[in-house]
């Protein structure tokens, strides 16, 4: 039965690590608290389909950042294929660079899907800047991560 364990724990971490690229992570900034070893990190669809009745999860997800607010990096947006969560930090305790954008990155934290008024939407959107790839009108139903741990993957 050990064996069967240690084979799935094995190719669950392998899998994850494909659905970002074809290369191992490779963390080389780290942000927060120190990241969880005990579980591997999984693509941020699965952690999206595996939330329950409940609508919140504590996660360990993997995924690509593509907006990062540029007032002061307080918040990011991760995602994996077409889906995609808006990252806010703990405690307000943390930012990350502004120049984070294009980066593999792996994320703990609470993941839940909520709904976000027309003036958060619009507030969102002026901190993105130029760089948004995002619909923000109105109100947005999406899904969002407070992250306690945060690693990132320089850029080649």
């Amino acid at each position: 039965m050990k064996t069967v364990t240690a084979i799935l724990a094995a190719l669950a971490l392998s899998l994850s690590t494909l659905v970002v690229a074809d290369q191992a992570f490779s963390p080389d900034q780290s942000f927060g608290e120190a990241m969880p070893t005990d579980s591997a990190a999984v693509s941020l669809r699965e952690a999206i389909a595996g939330l329950d009745e409940e609508g919140e999860a504590t996660v360990k997800v993997m995924g690509e950042v593509t907006e990062v607010c540029q007032a002061k990096g307080c918040w990011m947006i991760l995602v994996d294929g077409d889906s995609y969560a808006r990252i806010t930090f703990k405690d307000y305790g943390f930012f990350v660079p502004i120049e984070t954008s294009m980066q593999r990155s792996v994320v703990y934290g609470v993941l839940s899907e909520h709904v976000l008024s027309g003036e958060q939407a619009e507030h969102y959107a002026q901190d993105a800047g130029a760089q948004s790839t995002l619909e923000m009108h109105g109100e947005v139903r999406e899904y969002s991560l407070v992250a306690s741990a945060v690693q990132l993957e320089k850029r080649n």
